[in-house]
């Protein structure tokens, strides 16, 4: 079975699929108007009041299955920049729109026997207003109804975020690395390294064939995979 599976209410997206990948077909979506239980990277709780598009999508054996987080969020940008808006994404999975955060992205796998399902989790800020953000606590966060003062149809949205995911992930990462290295918002900055307890301070300065974020401090260049660390601005969230 494949399409959209339209959800009053569930736990999670992304575990309405994973509990289902071995009878659900390559590109099966699932929308859920609130969860009780969604989340995003690192075990971070996902807030899906009112507002909020929570969508997730079923790839079985893509290519390039560990780059896939960064086609997704080319697939975003492509389905936001459609209603006229320019986005970009701050590395690895989050997309940014005048520097506020209106996209996250989570990507779990589930292995069954020789298929490698990939379950790609997006949640996209729709009508939320800026004093729900302030109330909140989150000032980085901003609504596609704000930027557009225009009213935004969630199941529209969904059904064109879908299409352009099943587009990017059937790309390899090398086919669509120029245009996910543009849209890295990151490049250029000082950024702040974050593991743990940890944090350090470095260079962003290139993504590297495998989508990692290149840094340099005064060791030198190094590597940064976004399943070891979290990445902020120097000052701030950018």
């Amino acid at each position: 079975m494949s399409g959209i599976f339209y959800l009053d209410e569930n736990s999670s997206t992304n575990d309405y699929l994973r509990e289902r990948c071995d009878i659900l077909s390559d590109g099966a979506c699932v929308t859920a108007e609130r969860q009780t239980m969604g989340r995003g990277r690192r075990g971070h709780s996902w807030d899906t009041a009112n507002g909020m598009l929570a969508m997730s999508v079923l790839l079985k054996n893509p290519p390039d299955f560990m780059t896939l987080t960064a086609r997704a969020g080319l697939a975003v940008c492509d389905a936001i920049e459609e209603l006229g808006i320019k986005a970009g994404i701050k590395w690895s999975n989050d997309i940014i729109i005048e520097n506020r955060k209106v996209c996250g992205i989570l990507c779990e796998s589930v292995k069954k026997g020789e298929c490698l399902n990939i379950i790609c989790g997006i949640g996209v800020n729709i009508s939320q207003s800026d004093d729900y953000f302030r109330k909140m606590g989150l000032p980085n966060a901003i609504s596609l109804k704000t930027v557009t003062n225009k009213e935004i149809s969630k199941k529209a949205l969904c059904e064109k975020i879908l299409e352009k995911v099943i587009i990017r992930s059937k790309q390899t990462f090398g086919e669509c690395y120029d245009e996910y290295k543009a849209r890295i918002l990151n490049l250029g900055r000082e950024v702040k390294l974050i593991r743990g307890n940890e944090e350090k301070l470095a260079r962003a300065v290139d993504i590297s064939e495998n989508g990692c974020l290149i840094c340099e401090n005064e060791s030198g260049r190094f590597e940064v995979n976004s399943g070891e660390v979290s990445i902020r601005g120097k000052d701030g969230y950018l």
